[in-house]
């Protein structure tokens, strides 16, 4: 199963990497293999995590505070991470993205 990363996701993984390696050197990494854990999980259990409406599921990543929202882009075949957010901010920013 293929995993992609809306750009907006791809942009916040970033962020929020580098702010944690800048809180505590090694934290950024630790933060890099816990999402990294939940693509692996995605791809052997696509639809694990409960759906939060027709077609998008939402998932926690271990230790930290941020949800991962996803949908099946091709089925069976693709899916596509449309944010990567903190559990604090508005929880359907992103919600444009299905849209695209």
């Amino acid at each position: 199963m293929r995993i992609i990363l809306h750009p907006e996701a791809e942009r916040e993984f970033t962020e929020a990497a580098l702010y944690y390696e800048r809180q505590l050197p090694g934290l950024g990494a630790d933060f890099i293999a816990a999402v990294n854990t939940v693509v692996g999980d995605l791809r052997q259990f696509p639809h694990r995590w409960r759906l939060i409406d027709a077609v998008v599921r939402r998932g926690l990543v271990r230790r930290f505070p941020y949800a991962f929202y996803y949908r099946e882009k091709i089925r069976g075949e693709e899916l596509e991470i449309l944010s990567l957010s903190h559990s604090k901010r508005h929880p359907l920013y992103w919600t444009y993205r299905r849209e695209e």
